[in-house]
């Protein structure tokens, strides 16, 4: 029986910005709630509602991952569209418990007969969609599932991502801050150089006190590790302060290779654990 492969993400992937042409990508929706209201991401609510609402309102909203009937759901969908691989890319287990609800569920998704793996992505947003990307257009060059998933592993561990939030209150009350103790005394002071860890959970690295030093550290660390690499992929990811985007965009400049950038917006999913005031810089080494 010929091979189809299906990658499935969620929505946290910022792949739903990208303009692309691949058939076999799917996505499962997380879901922002603001109080007692509650919006399937990219559904019910657009981004340009979303961060609006946390800047005019100033809510700090919660978020709530797929259930397991969703993703038994979506596995049934893609089914029976005839597939039948699927390669699941879910956004860092190092900040959500998706990947640990959807591996005690393997038993039931094993009934739908279909092969069903998943990678621990150790990302998100942008730096996670390209993973996503990348897996798609190798199933279009026929690739194995053995060999996208060495591949985006491979990805994977040449990741890194640094990034900084205007206000470190979101990553706080909801807890993706795993060192957040360190920096609570200080938090109307800093803007943090913060990062993911090997363990794909955020951490804060360096406190400084200004927007536009962090911003141009975080440039500086990745032109110092990626000077003398032979190819390299760099992503940034963004909320909708558009002068804090065009503030970065000029640090960016400095990037050797302005061309190689792939600039995605946050979903809402991610932006309510951040806020609107965030950029980030992530770069994987594809060839060292």
């Amino acid at each position: 029986m010929e091979k189809k492969i299906a990658i499935l993400t969620d929505t946290t992937s910022s792949v739903q910005y990208v303009d692309h042409d691949y058939d076999n990508i799917f996505l499962i929706p997380h879901t922002v709630i603001f109080g007692e209201e509650q919006y399937v991401d990219g559904v019910d609510i657009e981004n340009e509602e979303f961060f609006r609402r946390i800047v005019e309102e100033d809510i700090i909203p919660s978020t709530s991952q797929p259930s397991v009937g969703q993703t038994i759901e979506k596995v049934e969908e893609i089914k029976a569209l005839g597939y039948t691989d699927i390669i699941y890319l879910p956004l860092s287990k190092g900040i959500s418990s998706t990947y640990s609800t959807t591996l005690g569920a393997l038993d039931l998704i094993d009934e739908i007969d279909i092969n069903f793996k998943m990678i621990d992505t150790k990302a998100t947003a942008v730096h996670l969609g390209f993973m996503v990307l990348e897996a798609a257009r190798l199933t279009k060059e026929n690739q194995s599932v053995e060999a996208i998933i060495h591949y985006v592993e491979y990805l994977r561990d040449q990741l890194k991502i640094y990034f900084m939030v205007d206000d470190l209150k979101y990553l706080i009350k909801n807890g993706r801050l795993s060192n957040a103790a360190g920096f609570l005394g200080k938090l109307l002071k800093i803007k943090p150089v913060l990062e993911f860890d090997d363990e794909g959970r955020i951490i804060g690295t360096e406190k400084i006190r200004t927007t536009k030093k962090t911003m141009e550290t975080i440039v500086n660390h990745v032109i110092e590790a990626t000077k003398d690499c032979k190819k390299v992929q760099y992503t940034v990811c963004h909320g909708f302060d558009q002068e804090l985007l065009s503030k970065f965009k000029e640090e960016l400049k400095r990037v050797t290779d302005l061309n190689n950038i792939l600039i995605l917006p946050l979903p809402a999913v991610i932006g309510a654990h951040v806020g609107n005031g965030v950029v980030s810089l992530g770069y994987f080494i594809i060839e060292a």
